[in-house]
């Protein structure tokens, strides 16, 4: 193998795209409300990417590959459970702004992926973290619904007056997907 291989075969696929993959393949829950799960398992993963840990890493897995649930770490990895560090925030908004939604889109199931995105959006609720995470996803947003002229301009005008992308905006943006 040469250098080159081993260098391509070192490059890790961003941390979010390889949960969004897991998570739509093992069918997480991803409703905001939820009073069953509390999307406790997405709360273990984003604690866990934060600390620089891997997805397609087997130790990110360690305790739980086989019944598909973190749960087992939730005492270990409690960053997202109650009160966040804006640290901690900055930190997964700044590795998922590293994802496209084009590649999101390939590993997730629609709308599932979007409701992957409000979880971070929802869970990281500093308005710099969200700066991150809107400067990242607004405009690829934004070409995704060019086909729908309402959601469209919306979502021009929010990029143009700066303002940050909310949970309201990812079910408008669900709506213009299925219409």
């Amino acid at each position: 193998m040469s250098n080159q291989d081993n260098q391509l075969q070192n490059i890790k696929r961003n941390s979010f795209i390889a949960l969004c993959d897991f998570a739509s393949h093992n069918n997480w829950c991803w409703k905001l409300a939820c009073s069953t799960c509390g999307n406790s398992d997405f709360r273990v993963a984003f604690s866990k990417i934060a600390r620089n840990q891997h997805p397609d890493d087997e130790a990110f897995w360690t305790h739980c590959k086989g019944n598909r649930s973190l749960l087992k770490e939730a005492d270990d990895y409690r960053d997202f459970f109650g009160n966040v560090s804006v640290a901690t925030q900055m930190k997964l908004a700044s590795i998922v702004a590293g994802a496209k939604v084009a590649d999101i889109q390939t590993v997730a199931k629609f709308p599932d992926w979007l409701g992957y995105i409000g979880l971070v959006i929802y869970h990281c609720p500093n308005r710099d973290s969200r700066r991150i995470i809107s400067n990242a996803f607004l405009h690829q947003f934004i070409t995704m619904v060019k086909n729908n002229e309402e959601i469209y301009k919306y979502l021009q005008e929010k990029q143009l007056k700066q303002e940050l992308l909310n949970i309201d905006d990812l079910s408008k943006i669900e709506r213009a997907c299925i219409y």
